[in-house]
Order: C-alpha cells, then sequence, then structure tokens
C-alpha cells in the first residue's frame, strides 16, 4: 500500500463551526452540494489503495474571531500523531496584536499560520509590519503558509527581502502559487525557489479555470525547487470540483511515472520532513 501524508486538508463540521465563507457566501465552485457538509477524518484514514499516515490540517474558517477552538476541536478528533495544524492569524496586523494573536494559539499542533492573500488581498503583504510578523513567527518556531499568485511580482520581491532579513523564516507557498496557462511565473518561482528555507505544495489546480498543465508545471517546479521541496497535498474537500480523494492522488501517482524514490518524497517523505511527523 502507498503511504502517504497529506500537507493541506480541511475537514468541517458545520455545526460546530462557524464557516461563515462556506454557509452564508459560498464561492460558486462546481460541486458545492459535496463540499458543503460535513468532512472528518475517519472517511480518509480507511482508504484503499493509499494509506494515509498523518496529515497537516490547515484552517478552514471554523472560527476566524477565536482560531484557537478549530485547534481544540482537531484535538478531540485525531490523535497527536497524526496531524500538525495551520491556524489563522492576521499577517499584516499591528505587531503587538500579531503577538498577541500567537500567544493565544499555542497548542502542541500548531506548526504554521495562514493569512489568504489571493487578487488585490496581496498587497496586504506589502505592509511594513508584516516583516515584524512574520519575524516573530520564525522566533516562535512556525512558519508561514503563504497563499498568493506567482505572477504577482512585488509580492515575491518582498517575501525574498524578509527572508534574506530572517534568515530562519521557512514559508509554504501553498497551491502550487495559482498558476494559470497564460501566467508568467517562472522568474517569480526561481525567486523563491533561491530562498533555502521555501518550499511549495502541489496541489489546488481545481481552483483555477486554465491551469497549467500538471506535468509541465511539476516538471519546472522540481527544476527550480528540486525533489526535497515540492510535496503533494489534496486540497480536500475542495479537490471535489473536479476529483474525488483517491482520484487526487492517483493522478499525483501518475505523474511520477513509476519513479518510485520521486512518488516516495513527493507524497510522504518531504511532507514528513517540513512539518515534522516522527516515524519512518
Amino acid at each position: 500500500m502507498n503511504k502517504i501524508i497529506d500537507p493541506h486538508l480541511h475537514f468541517f463540521s458545520l455545526q460546530q463551526g462557524q464557516y461563515h465563507w462556506l454557509k452564508h457566501n459560498p464561492p460558486g465552485w462546481p460541486n458545492l452540494d459535496r463540499i458543503r457538509q460535513d468532512h472528518l477524518p475517519d472517511a480518509l484514514f480507511s482508504l484503499s489503495d493509499f494509506s494515509l499516515e498523518g496529515c497537516v490540517h490547515i484552517e478552514a474558517g471554523f472560527d476566524n474571531e477565536q482560531p484557537r477552538r478549530e485547534l481544540d476541536w482537531l484535538a478531540q478528533l485525531l490523535p497527536a500523531s497524526r496531524y500538525k495544524a495551520v491556524s489563522y492569524a492576521q499577517i499584516d496586523a499591528p505587531a503587538a496584536q500579531f503577538r498577541r494573536q500567537l500567544e493565544a494559539l499555542k497548542h502542541p499542533s500548531l506548526v504554521a499560520i495562514r493569512d489568504i492573500t489571493e487578487g488585490q488581498d496581496a498587497t496586504r503583504l506589502l505592509t511594513p509590519q508584516v516583516a515584524d510578523n512574520l519575524a516573530c513567527l520564525s522566533e516562535n518556531g512556525l512558519h508561514f503558509e503563504a497563499q498568493f499568485e506567482l505572477n504577482q511580482h512585488n509580492v515575491v520581491t518582498q517575501l525574498c527581502n524578509i527572508a534574506r532579513q530572517v534568515p530562519n523564516l521557512r514559508i509554504m507557498l501553498n497551491h502550487s502559487g495559482l498558476v494559470g496557462q497564460a501566467d508568467s511565473w517562472l522568474e517569480n518561482a526561481a525567486l523563491l525557489a533561491a530562498l533555502p528555507h521555501c518550499a511549495i505544495k502541489f496541489s489546488g489546480h481545481e481552483l483555477l479555470a486554465t491551469p497549467l498543465p500538471l506535468q509541465d508545471q511539476l516538471t519546472r517546479l522540481l527544476d527550480l525547487f528540486g525533489t526535497e521541496r515540492v510535496m503533494f497535498a489534496s486540497n480536500h474537500p475542495v479537490c471535489l470540483i473536479r476529483h474525488d480523494y483517491l482520484g487526487v492522488w492517483h493522478q499525483y501517482l501518475a505523474l511520477c511515472q513509476q519513479d518510485n524514490a520521486l512518488w516516495h518524497r513527493l507524497s510522504y517523505a518531504n511532507a514528513k520532513n517540513w512539518y515534522g511527523f516522527n516515524g519512518s
């Protein structure tokens, strides 16, 4: 059986969490009815074909006013050895406020924070306080889950400048940088790849109307980041826009073209190393 660690998924409990973005202002996604329901761990930890050894739960708007509630809820669902958690904090908040947010989030499962900055919202990453807040993350042993389009050159330049000032800062770029077929992104990807503590998750392609062909994109990312800083991820349950969970992982397995060593790195070993899972 193929062992995997999924470094980007979401569990939902619509009764216990708020999920305003999904319940009250839902995106116009295909198959929304399949996504807008409870999604809990048991279904994924009893798969055929793949053995889910661990996962990284990415904040899903359970309660953005009190994001610690999501961490406490996850701790009731999963044994500590099987998951890590990425929570929410406002990355462009004033520095003192950001430190208070992190203090309130202290939890054994916490490894990183994410604040989605896609589209015009990416300009928030250009504000001066972001450098202080990213340094604060690094001081606390946490990394930054960055989510913006790779064609945003000013944002990439800003993050690179900050990373050079904070050499231990770890950055994980979500969803392959949301690269579409018409985007100019390779130069910016190369800038991020030059940072030794920056990695990228190969996921989120269902979010784009015209994603770059997956084999082409994977080849280019491996050329830039190497085989130890790219990892496959599902984005479950949002992946249901196009594929069910098993379908996503079978698609990734096919991309490795029977290269077992590459598959092991991208589906298991890299996520294990970057997110600090124990075990072989």
